[in-house]
């Protein structure tokens, strides 16, 4: 068991000054005097821009997320549940995101470092693209299509922090290149095929290369659809 992820403690506790500054709900989390969530201090004191958002699926998963901040009235419990979940290991991420966790985090870390000129391209490439089809077509296993939701909404949240007025594009691009990835093991079974794979990473791969070190040629099957056309 190797720890991936550090959750800072003592910062975060610090920047919800012991409790005065913890909140239900996101909340103001970008200045340092206003109440936010647990997650929100998270997400202001990340060492690794995109990390929150991965720790935030964790612990849903693990029973330390978003509802469990929104359902609780001490703050000592807060503290508790950060020391006790401080170190975010190979086995949580694999728990939560199956077994190309690896990628899925490269992949959310790229996304919340991703630069206006990436993003805008990123977004033109996700606009000429039709993926609503593709995952209505695919039978996934009820576990796999959980991590896949999970990756999806980690990826979509680092981008939609990204400052650009083209992120919720870009966002949806992201989403659908982390959800293929987390069932990527699972291509031939369940309806989803190696061109259901290629259809959903092919914008990400078009502007920000492949999602996983084997997919030499992935994408190369993706062409923007003609207006008009799915």
């Amino acid at each position: 068991m190797t720890t991936i992820i550090t959750i800072p403690v003592a910062q975060v506790v610090e920047r919800l000054d012991h409790g005065r500054l913890w909140t239900h709900g996101w909340g103001d989390w970008e200045h340092a005097d206003t109440p936010t969530c647990m997650f929100g201090a998270i997400r202001y004191c990340q060492p690794v821009p995109g990390d929150a958002f991965l720790v935030e699926q964790v612990g849903a998963r693990f029973g330390f997320g978003t509802q469990f901040n929104d359902q609780t009235f001490e703050f000592d419990q807060i503290e508790s549940a950060l020391v006790a979940n401080s170190e975010i290991t190979d086995e949580m991420l694999a728990a939560t995101f199956g077994p190309q966790w690896e990628q899925v985090v490269a992949l959310v870390r790229r996304v919340a470092g991703l630069p206006v000129d990436e993003t805008s391209r990123l977004a033109a490439a996700a606009s000429a693209a039709s993926t609503w089809a593709t995952w209505a077509a695919m039978d996934a296993t009820n576990a796999a299509t959980a991590a896949a939701m999970d990756a999806a909404n980690a990826a979509t949240a680092a981008a939609m922090d990204a400052a650009s007025g083209d992120m919720i594009a870009a966002g949806r691009a992201a989403a659908d290149a982390a959800g293929a990835l987390v069932m990527r093991d699972l291509i031939g079974l369940h309806g989803f095929t190696q061109h259901h794979y290629d259809l959903l990473v092919g914008p990400w791969v078009s502007v920000c290369g492949p999602v996983h070190p084997d997919d030499t040629s992935s994408s190369s099957s993706w062409q923007p659809a003609e207006r008009g056309k799915p």
